[in-house]
């Protein structure tokens, strides 16, 4: 790195096609490139190979990754070659063998256990060495971005998941003089002592934090004593050029998109609940009948791949209503690969109805009412906040009247009012500004700390 510029390293669990999280990467490092114009982008991510083809960077894994330190395989030829010549040696003296070495009392219980130990201890080298080398990593890094979404959570993968994730690149950091920013980030569900204990560590060893909501700031709060300003989600400054175009439709319909999530769901969810997980799916199909029933056309969208199978069994639950058949040439379905393709499907709707919460945050840049069905409280206070809150419902506890009546009262007020949104979203743009000339004073000045050491 030259003498002078700026290096900056973009954080977070991002990399598994959740396209919410992509677009606060894709933020981020359109606002740095604005406000520190030679700035040298790296992303840190769980899929670096992702995140280097998606943003166009040199990226890193947050976690360790054989498939990134080890790339290399061994020729197909090599291993059938070698698998033909292991089974060429099995003679039945070694099933004997076997089949004796079973009989003997505790022995199976005593290799279970040495093959943990021995794991366990594979696992403790292999993390020793990711260490050295994301230390290394950090060597010519001024500044440390940990940025946006949930990050202060232990519902998916306990205390060892995020939070020592993030203790640990903030330790590592601090080893190599790089500062360290938690940027408009997100907290909960997060209920373990040692999270708490973890995220201590980290956060009072940063040389910045911003909350995305006020909820955040009183759970992390309650129990790590540091006063933290809240800023927006940061894929409210993302910059996305609306076509302004749409196709027309009959007077009085829209086009509505709906965002289902597999919230409950045994395939994905932390926490399964076959029951909730019906109900739900049952009730958000309930509405898209309503929908098509009463003229309007209806899109089925994902935001991230987990959401994907859920939009085909949804579909295919309407191809199979009788009484919905007539109206199946307005259904359309869309799976987006990149954020630009999300933005479009959203920008080609009138209303959005969103279980994620980044399906409800990219809909206000483009002016589009929301109408949630929260799985958490982050949704619900944002649209509080934006003056739809008569247009929300609890995913644990609303029926399909409810929803029904709801979506019913957005429509007429769309068409009664327009529904404009654009106050908030500049307010909210306002303040992501005033949160990256922070970000850029707090860059501009490690790096006068380096050429000064530099100097010395």
């Amino acid at each position: 790195m030259q003498k002078g510029s700026i290096k900056i390293g973009v954080f977070g669990h991002y990399g598994n096609r959740n396209l919410g999280d992509e677009a606060i990467i894709e933020a981020v490092i359109q606002n740095l490139r604005h406000h520190i114009p030679d700035c040298d982008i790296v992303c840190l991510s769980i899929n670096p190979h992702d995140s280097r083809e998606r943003h166009g960077v040199e990226a890193f894994p947050i976690r360790y990754r054989k498939d990134f330190f080890k790339p290399a395989r061994e020729p197909t030829s090599t291993r059938q070659n070698s698998s033909s010549i292991s089974k060429s040696h099995s003679t039945p003296n070694n099933t004997g063998l076997k089949a004796t070495l079973k009989r003997i009392p505790g022995l199976k219980l005593g290799v279970k256990t040495l093959g943990r130990i021995l794991d366990g201890w594979h696992g403790l080298k292999q993390e020793v060495g990711f260490l050295k080398s994301g230390r290394r990593y950090l060597d010519d890094m001024d500044l440390l971005l940990i940025t946006g979404s949930n990050q202060f959570l232990d519902n998916f993968g306990g205390a060892w998941g995020f939070p020592y994730t993030l203790m640990k690149w903030t330790l590592l950091a601090r080893m190599a003089n790089t500062k360290v920013a938690y940027v408009s980030i997100g907290a909960g569900p997060l209920e373990r002592r040692l999270s708490f204990w973890m995220l201590r560590v980290a956060l009072k060893r940063a040389d910045y934090v911003s909350y995305r909501d006020e909820g955040s700031k009183r759970l992390i709060e309650s129990r790590i004593s540091i006063d933290a300003p809240v800023y927006p989600d940061l894929a409210h400054a993302l910059r996305y050029p609306s076509p302004g175009h749409q196709p027309k439709l009959e007077e009085g319909a829209f086009h509505v998109a709906v965002n289902p999530m597999p919230v409950f769901d045994r395939r994905y969810w932390y926490q399964a609940d076959d029951q909730k997980f019906s109900a739900y799916v049952g009730k958000l199909t309930d509405l898209c009948r309503h929908v098509l029933k009463k003229g309007h056309h209806l899109t089925l969208f994902s935001t991230q791949a987990k959401d994907e199978l859920l939009v085909d069994e949804m579909h295919q639950t309407l191809v199979s209503d009788p009484e919905i058949a007539p109206y199946m040439d307005r259904v359309s379905c869309a799976k987006s690969q990149q954020v630009g393709e999300l933005m479009r499907v959203i920008d080609g709707a009138d209303l959005i109805v969103a279980t994620r919460f980044h399906a409800t945050v990219l809909p206000l840049q483009l002016n589009k009412p929301v109408l949630g069905v929260c799985y958490y409280r982050k949704a619900a206070e944002l649209l509080d906040d934006i003056g739809l809150g008569d247009f929300h419902v609890d995913i644990n506890d609303f029926s399909t009247n409810e929803l029904v009546e709801k979506f019913q009262l957005l429509t007429e007020r769309c068409l009664n009012d327009g529904l404009s949104l654009s106050y908030h979203n500049e307010r909210y743009q306002a303040l992501l500004e005033e949160q990256y000339r922070k970000i850029a004073d707090l860059a501009e000045l490690s790096i006068q700390g380096q050429v000064h050491a530099l100097n010395q």
